[in-house]
């Protein structure tokens, strides 16, 4: 019997925004038995927008204002999708991604904020945070005395930036703030005393409509990411206003996506919710922040009321999961805000009533730091499991509480053709019989066949990444023995879950596989699904040699060791597991890991490599070990030319390692080590076990600049020479030389 309840409810969360924290949060303390939450984010590190005036100022660090969705989720169990929404298919239950296939769920929630209303595409909107941010880094390297700085917008978001910006850019530029109104929806306290401090800091207030023109910049100056270019606003009443930097704080409209579906919204696109923060038009979509019209009143585009929505959301997303009634989200009539003023001062406006202060400032400062501590400490903890969940949906039917093993534990007929079918048709120059017949058929070549199986259990959440990852990995030894692949056969487990979710992981993790091995001209030629405790895949590959094959042994003294990929895989997993890697490295080894080593292996035959081997579980040591036995020769290598992924060595400093880290180390009995000790991070990474890694060869020292040069035009950005083949000793040096 199953030990616990299998997922049975898909929970789709889009946007890692102030509410869909506090749901991960509250799932991670009280998980929901049968709830698979899954979220799709374009941005890992989730901006908090109370704290981004504190940044602008200099007041906060980056970290201070980011919650890592990725240690977030692992807490919580759930599963984090690194991309964006494009559009959503409610009669399927499916959101279409930009860069990969569609996700399905039986519950949905939105919470990705708004998008600009900006009237022009010159200059740079604040939203969504993560791209200001990066434009404001940018113009802050960039600007000059004198530089004219214009903020468009009268909110108190846009007041509280241009104050900001005065601390953080100096007296010596110019900064202006243009609205139609000043501070609406405040009393004439509040407005008082912003404008007095804009005076002080030497600010500059216009009152003016900005036409549907919007700006255009003066002469050649191209679009980019910062907000630098001379330029000119236009008015409705004909004025210009002349810049060199321009900032959008205005307001906000729902995401196109949004827009386009068949929700129910209003006139710009926010999802129309009822008190239960449920759409009015689709009982299985759930919304909150800035992409909601609330219908009992408007709401003001705060982030007070996202982050006071983040509990009845959670709340009501387990209701609706588990068949209960739903509670009533009543947001306050009356907001207090603290607007800073960039001096570690604050202006606290309530209705007609303001006061400033640095008490006020530091209350502020308080509030923010205690929201960013609840996703910043996270325990460690483990709830027993609740009852099942009540059936939501055709995907949620009852399961055989008695699993068969054998052949019994196959994916049901229905499930896997349906998963089959979804995948583009596969086919190749040598395939007479592929996929739906008891085996698979190829016509034999004249060539030299070389064959190959590997594979592994998930290592990421998303099981379409994970399918291309597992389809480098297992590619690797094809190209390592300088072949090409030409068939693919699979084994794919999935865990127990409703038929649909099996089904769809099932479909999501072979067309990863599958677009990989496509793009190689591979087709997959057949294999075999299976029930099992976890997500797996393995692939058995098929090839076929071109050329001699590329022997362990053919290194020779003087040749020079080249290195494709960065290290630092495994310890980076392993950090992940322990909640010791920030989400951007760990992005960062799945972005390495899913890039081939096809156009790897022609450069190095067309710069004679002599013998070659990838760098997979043993760590870069115990596979250059045994290239160097094969060869009887041996090496000096240089710790500090050897490429390391980002926050690997942090993570090993942090106390991270793999499980196989001290048995891939044995291999340094055989080596000198000169200026550096085993327990360095460098030498450590040396053993770190690789994942889809990089393919080390061996090429003449007269050919090894040009190889490298070769590397990085072809994308290996990263690739290095680490070292040179010696006729006897081998030697491990801290220096370059």
């Amino acid at each position: 019997m199953q030990a616990e309840t299998p997922p049975l409810c898909d929970l789709l969360l889009i946007g890692g925004g102030h509410s869909h924290v506090q749901v991960l949060k509250a799932f991670a303390m009280t998980p929901a038995a049968g709830v698979r939450l899954t979220v799709l984010a374009r941005e890992i590190d989730s901006p908090y927008s109370g704290m981004l005036p504190g940044y602008v100022a200099g007041w906060h660090e980056w970290r201070d204002l980011h919650i890592d969705l990725g240690r977030l989720c692992r807490f919580a169990g759930a599963r984090l999708i690194a991309d964006e929404a494009t559009a959503l298919d409610l009669d399927r239950n499916q959101v279409r991604c930009r860069r990969r296939p569609p996700l399905r769920f039986d519950l949905l929630s939105i919470n990705c904020g708004a998008a600009p209303e900006a009237p022009a595409t010159v200059g740079v909107s604040v939203k969504p945070i993560g791209r200001f941010l990066a434009a404001w880094e940018v113009m802050k390297k960039n600007v000059r005395a004198q530089d004219r700085v214009v903020f468009v917008g009268g909110g108190a978001g846009g007041v509280e930036l241009a104050l900001a910006a005065r601390r953080a850019l100096g007296e010596a530029v110019k900064i202006r703030l243009v609205a139609a109104e000043f501070l609406p929806g405040h009393g004439a306290a509040a407005k008082r005393l912003l404008l007095r401090k804009l005076a002080q800091a030497n600010i500059s207030w216009s009152k003016g409509v900005v036409s549907a023109d919007g700006a255009q910049r003066r002469g050649s100056t191209p679009a980019s990411a910062e907000a630098a270019g001379t330029g000119v606003l236009h008015f409705a009443d004909g004025g210009q206003l002349p810049f060199d930097h321009l900032f959008w704080v205005t307001g906000v409209i729902a995401p196109d996506w949004v827009r386009a579906s068949a929700l129910a919204t209003d006139t710009k696109g926010f999802v129309r919710v009822a008190p239960t923060l449920r759409s009015i038009s689709h009982e299985r979509v759930y919304a909150a922040g800035d992409v909601i019209h609330f219908t009992n009143r408007a709401l003001a585009k705060s982030g007070v009321y996202a982050v006071r929505a983040g509990t009845v959301l959670a709340d009501n997303l387990r209701r609706a999961a588990q068949g209960h009634p739903l509670r009533t989200f009543k947001p306050q009539r009356r907001l207090l805000s603290l607007i800073g003023t960039g001096d570690e001062s604050a202006v606290a406006s309530w209705g007609s009533l303001a006061v400033q202060g640095r008490w006020a400032w530091r209350w502020k400062n308080w509030i923010d730091r205690r929201f960013m501590a609840k996703y910043e400490r996270l325990p460690s903890m483990e709830a027993p499991p609740l009852p099942q969940p009540s059936p939501l949906g055709p995907s949620t039917e009852p399961l055989e509480p008695m699993r068969c093993g054998g052949c019994g534990a196959k994916l049901g007929a229905a499930p896997l053709q349906r998963a089959l079918s979804r995948l583009p048709l596969q086919d190749g120059p040598g395939l007479i019989q592929g996929i739906g017949d008891d085996a698979a058929v190829l016509a034999a070549g004249p060539a030299p066949l070389v064959l190959s199986i590997d594979g592994f259990r998930a290592l990421v959440d998303d099981p379409y990444l994970f399918g291309r990852i597992t389809a480098h990995h297992s590619l690797n030894d094809i190209y390592a023995m300088g072949a090409a692949p030409t068939s693919a056969l699979a084994l794919a487990t999935v865990p127990l879950m409703a038929e649909a979710m099996m089904e769809d992981d099932l479909y999501q993790m072979l067309a990863g596989a599958v677009t990989v091995l496509n793009d190689l001209g591979v087709p997959l030629v057949g294999g075999h699904s299976a029930e099992g405790a976890e997500l797996s895949l393995g692939l058995s590959l098929t090839g076929t040699l071109v050329a001699p094959a590329l022997a362990k042994g053919g290194a020779l003294p003087g040749d020079r060791l080249i290195l494709t990929k960065p290290l630092g895989v495994g310890v980076l997993l392993a950090a992940q597991m322990r909640g010791l890697a920030a989400a951007a490295w760990v992005q960062s080894a799945w972005r390495c890991m899913d890039f081939s080593n096809c156009r790897a292996l022609a450069v190095l035959r067309a710069h004679e490599v002599r013998a070659a081997t990838d760098v997979t579980g043993f760590g870069l040591i115990g596979h250059l070990t045994e290239m160097l036995d094969a060869a009887d020769c041996g090496a000096t290598l240089r710790l500090a030319q050897i490429p390391a992924l980002n926050g690997a060595l942090e993570a090993f400093q942090r106390g991270a390692a793999s499980v196989l880290q001290a048995d891939n180390e044995r291999p340094f009995d055989g080596w000198a080590l000169r200026g550096c000790a085993l327990a360095d991070e460098r030498v450590r990474l040396l053993a770190d076990p690789q994942t889809a890694g990089g393919l080390l060869g061996c090429v003449p020292a007269s050919r090894a600049a040009a190889c490298l040069k070769a590397l990085s035009n072809a994308g290996y950005r990263q690739c290095a020479e680490i070292g040179a083949v010696s006729a006897a000793g081998r030697l491990l040096l801290a220096g370059e030389r």
